[in-house]
């Protein structure tokens, strides 16, 4: 935990801030990237994100944009940019137009409809994807890729004043390279890693393990659109990237309970790159 009671882990390059209680609050700050995944509550230090990558419209992973704007506009900081599954755009400019009612004053929202497939940028050499994820109400995972130029491959052997005069010639002489950085799945069913096996190869996933125990079954816990530890075990033997870190854990299940499943279930080829998100 950091000092102002935060979660914080470090891992492949990145560091993830946040909450991520299942049912209660979620939002993971990248400040690498600069990037706001959620907004249950405002975090201390979210102020300073202009980009919110939105997973779906449930209060607690949403319940904070119109605090968080509200607290901009007071602080004469420009509107962040807001990137919220299409389906619930219109409904939220309803709401914030209720909200202008009630504060008295013009609330500035800028935001920007998602639809699965959509590929936007999200900074300087940044880009992201979203992808259709299984949940109770229509919800988003975003990808994001590290996005540079690299030569062709009918460049590799030329020579510098061979790649110069094509360059000059208005040939385009490079290419852009994706790496994929971060994938945050926001609350889905399993169905989203067997959907989208790509995810299994991002540098970092993050994806929901709601329920760890018999406590709730997986017929319980996907009834409400979320993902059983045992359905995620597995499949995790696939994943080929640095982390794969496990968040939006229910309260009835302690974090020393998830990491004894982590150490005595997981697979061992890959138990040391899972994390539990505290």
């Amino acid at each position: 935990m950091t000092r102002r009671g935060l979660s914080e882990l470090k891992v492949g390059g990145l560091t993830l801030r946040g909450v991520a209680k299942g049912g209660v609050e979620t939002s993971l700050m990248v400040p690498e990237l600069k990037l706001l995944f959620d907004v249950g509550k405002v975090l201390p230090g979210a102020q300073t994100f202009d980009q919110i990558l939105v997973s779906h419209g449930h209060a607690d992973h949403l319940a904070g944009l119109h605090y968080f704007i509200s607290q901009r506009h007071l602080h004469d900081r420009r509107p962040p940019v807001v990137h919220v599954p299409a389906e619930i755009e219109a409904h939220l400019r309803t709401i914030f137009g209720c909200w202008r009612e009630i504060e008295g004053f013009d609330l500035t929202v800028d935001l920007r409809p998602v639809q699965p497939g959509d590929d936007f940028e999200v900074g300087k050499g940044l880009h992201a994807r979203a992808l259709r994820t299984t949940h109770r109400v229509p919800s988003l995972a975003y990808t994001v890729d590290r996005v540079t130029q690299k030569l062709k491959t009918e460049f590799r052997e030329s020579s510098r004043e061979e790649i110069l005069a094509a360059k000059s010639a208005g040939v385009d002489i490079t290419a852009p390279l994706r790496t994929p950085l971060l994938c945050v799945t926001g609350d889905t069913q399993i169905e989203f890693i067997k959907t989208h096996p790509e995810a299994l190869g991002v540098r970092v996933l993050v994806h929901e393990v709601t329920s760890w125990d018999e406590r709730r079954t997986v017929e319980e816990t996907r009834h409400w659109g979320h993902t059983h530890v045992d359905e995620i075990i597995p499949l995790s033997e696939g994943f080929t990237g640095d982390a794969l870190v496990l968040v939006h854990r229910s309260m009835r299940h302690s974090l020393e309970e998830a990491r004894e499943v982590v150490a005595t279930r997981f697979p061992e080829s890959v138990r040391e790159r899972v994390h539990v998100f505290a």
